[in-house]
């Protein structure tokens, strides 16, 4: 979704798409920091 959004920007300049593409990094940033949180989480009550 994030190649066919940020082609898309590319081809048109639609701000939209631009916009999407950026929300899309965001919710991903997101998902990551979350993984990393949780696995720490379970890597401390592992070594208790």
């Amino acid at each position: 979704m994030l190649d066919i959004s940020w082609k898309l920007f590319c081809m048109t300049g639609n701000i939209g798409s631009y916009l999407l593409v950026r929300e899309i990094e965001k919710e991903k940033d997101e998902d990551s920091i979350e993984t990393e949180s949780r696995i720490s989480d379970m890597k401390e009550h592992a070594g208790a």
